[in-house]
């Protein structure tokens, strides 16, 4: 090596290090400092670099070395102490600063207590709130101090349970960086509001919709209801060609006075209309499937035979209107079918919107209530979930409801364009 190191030289409280080439007095100073250096940890906030502190030395019955600092802003106050609960912060070792003078070679250290410096905010400092808190603090540790002293051994395992489990603000104040990241991180693939919004308009149980269509006739893409490739599979020329009305309801899977009137107004024309005759049929289908019990259910064969259509209409119901057990199969091997409340929810929205459709947009929640034999209170919450809103029922007016006498509920569910959805969707069972 280059340079040889001497030995340091110590004599009391001075000694002499050659390191480079040139010597330097090291000495400890022990007298009363105009300036006192301190050694300082901020658990919150810390000062500007320009801030300046205030040395106190704090006067007890057993100690002689405590001190306070303290300094403050227009908003932040910071005090800071090197002893708790009468006990030093530190114990088994201490800390110096040394200040190195380049013109004289020296080091002078100087002992430098360690202080934990708190920020308390100027706002709160004096609040009520905190003041009734600290108040409150109080109370409860004298009241743990009297239970740990006097209590039972079940109430001193209870406050020490308590304790155990109390938040160490401290902790939480140095870990705040690392809170407020992890938070940030997951909020950041947290969906938005529009985004949500979106997903709700996607979910809701009804036919696909243009929310900007100018008339009601528009709203709804009714080759979404059912496609004319589908309306195929419906024989409706058979059921025009029978003249006999009796011989005409056997063709009909239900009895209801609305689909028994639609296919009487729609056969006594002169050119009955098949494609909406297509579309009646298919509605008394979806009525029909709404009465199938779950026994039923689970096969399509049997399906078929009580809905009494085509096996393709039947596989164009379950597709749309029944969900598919996983690992479930029947005793032949096919797999089971059941309707869940969601698209319990679906089939209804169709059913509606069928019926309204086929009736000009309007319908007497009453009447339809009566038809299904469903309660007047769930027809009118379907109706509100496929858009409608609920008018006056007049004696006069539109084709609809004209020469109609007043019901036991003097409203009508009318589809009007734009149209608008509740907030809430309809989910639940009728």
């Amino acid at each position: 090596m280059g340079t040889k190191r001497k030995q340091a030289e110590v004599s009391g409280n001075n000694a002499t290090s050659d390191t480079t080439g040139q010597e330097v007095s090291i000495s400890i100073d022990k007298s009363p400092a105009n300036i006192q250096p301190v050694l300082a940890t901020f658990l919150a906030a810390v000062p500007p670099v320009a801030s300046s502190f205030s040395t106190y030395k704090y006067i007890s019955n057993t100690k002689n070395d405590d001190c306070i600092v303290v300094s403050e802003t227009d908003k932040v106050e910071y005090v800071g102490q090197n002893f708790e609960n009468g006990k030093p912060l530190m114990n088994g070792c201490k800390y110096m600063i040394g200040i190195y003078d380049p013109k004289k070679d020296t080091v002078v250290f100087r002992q430098a207590p360690y202080v934990r410096v708190n920020t308390v905010i100027k706002s709160l400092k004096n609040s009520r709130g905190v003041a009734e808190r600290t108040n409150q603090n109080q109370i409860m540790q004298a009241r743990n101090d009297l239970g740990v002293e006097f209590g039972s051994k079940k109430q001193k395992a209870g406050i020490r349970a308590e304790e155990r489990n109390k938040i160490n603000m401290d902790n939480v104040r140095s870990d705040m960086d690392v809170i407020g990241a992890s938070i940030e991180q997951r909020t950041s693939s947290m969906p938005t509001a529009q985004e949500i919004a979106k997903d709700n308009e996607k979910a809701r149980p009804v036919p696909k919709y243009d929310p900007d269509a100018k008339t009601a006739a528009e709203i709804y893409d009714m080759e979404d209801v059912l496609s004319k490739s589908n309306a195929a599979f419906i024989n409706a020329l058979a059921l025009a060609k029978v003249t006999d009305p009796e011989e005409r309801k056997k063709l009909v899977p239900v009895r209801t006075d609305f689909v028994a009137k639609k296919i009487e107004q729609i056969v006594g024309q002169k050119k009955p209309d098949l494609a909406l005759l297509r579309r009646v049929m298919y509605l008394a289908y979806l009525i029909k499937f709404v009465n199938i019990g779950r026994k039923a259910m689970q096969s399509r064969e049997t399906c078929v035979r009580t809905l009494c259509c085509s096996p393709e209409i039947a596989n164009v119901i379950f597709d749309k209107f029944a969900d598919c057990v996983a690992g479930a199969a029947n005793p032949d091997g096919s797999p089971v079918y059941i309707k869940t409340t969601a698209s319990e929810s679906k089939l209804m929205c169709h059913i509606f919107v069928l019926m309204l459709s086929l009736n000009s947009w309007i319908l007497i929640p009453t009447e339809v209530a009566a038809d299904l034999g469903m309660e007047v209170r769930t027809t009118m919450r379907y109706l509100e979930s496929v858009g409608c809103k609920m008018e006056a029922l007049s004696s006069s007016g539109d084709a609809a409801t004209k020469g109609r006498k007043l019901a036991t509920s003097n409203k009508k569910a009318v589809l009007k364009a734009p149209i608008k959805f509740p907030k809430a969707n309809l989910r639940g069972k009728n």
